[in-house]
């Protein structure tokens, strides 16, 4: 399937609604304000996906599909059993996730992931992830960190020549933050890397075949103050044009 006539329309100005999948939490429908934030900032609209019998109602009323950070990701859905490091598993949220996936591949909707989105983005395509960075990664980095570190710089990504993410970034190398004990481990086959960390841990993925790209880091926490360069990637959301 190639981009959509839709995608291929909207140019990095143009502003879109976007729709921020929610958390699903046990008593509230929400999402980080720091998400609602950088959409807003990048000069779109954003709303939040509830989780309901409504939520594929919902997505014809979007340009853009945004899945956003939160707990691990299955295991048995990209075939392995659960290992005792894997963090919080969210069923429910996989389950709902899948099903705006599927809506917004049915209507040739744009899709951007941020952290567990780009791992669940890689799962439902048929790649697979590590369940825990530092019981089966070697690195000296420590990728997760949370609470008040979560918006400071941690380390460096390499970002590749002729990707949609080094267009919309401007640069090759760059400082980022991390918060994510899971990462991208094999690629699924409709996607290609479009940035590593310095340890070799995939940092963004981007499809040549639908409009969908992911970053593992969180922007969001980024695009504040004075900054240009993460507010970029908001503004496009490294949409074709």
């Amino acid at each position: 399937m190639a981009l959509s006539v839709m995608a291929l329309c909207v140019g990095a100005n143009a502003q879109l609604v976007v729709g921020i999948a929610e958390t699903r939490g046990e008593t509230s429908a929400s999402v980080g304000r720091t998400y609602v934030d950088a959409v807003a900032r990048g000069g779109h609209v954003p709303v939040i996906i509830p989780d309901s019998p409504q939520a594929e109602k919902l997505m014809e009323g979007i340009d853009l599909l945004l899945l956003i950070g939160g707990g691990d990701v299955e295991p048995s859905r990209y075939g392995e059993e659960t290992l005792p490091q894997c963090g919080t598993i969210e069923l429910e949220r996989d389950a709902f996730e899948y099903r705006l996936i599927d809506e917004a591949m049915r209507l040739g909707k744009p899709i951007f992931g941020i952290c567990r989105g780009m791992q669940i983005l890689n799962v439902y395509f048929g790649g697979t992830l590590y369940q825990d960075i530092p019981s089966q990664y070697k690195t000296t980095i420590n990728h997760r960190n949370g609470g008040d570190n979560i918006g400071k710089i941690t380390h460096c990504i390499r970002i590749e020549e002729g990707s949609r993410l080094r267009e919309a970034l401007g640069t090759e190398c760059l400082g980022v933050n991390s918060s994510h004990h899971q990462a991208v481990k094999d690629v699924a086959p409709v996607f290609r890397v479009s940035a590593l960390s310095t340890d070799g841990i995939i940092e963004g993925i981007e499809s040549d075949t639908y409009n969908i790209a992911a970053v593992q880091f969180h922007p969001e926490r980024l695009a504040i103050g004075d900054d240009t360069v993460f507010t970029a990637l908001f503004k496009s959301f490294l949409l074709a044009k």
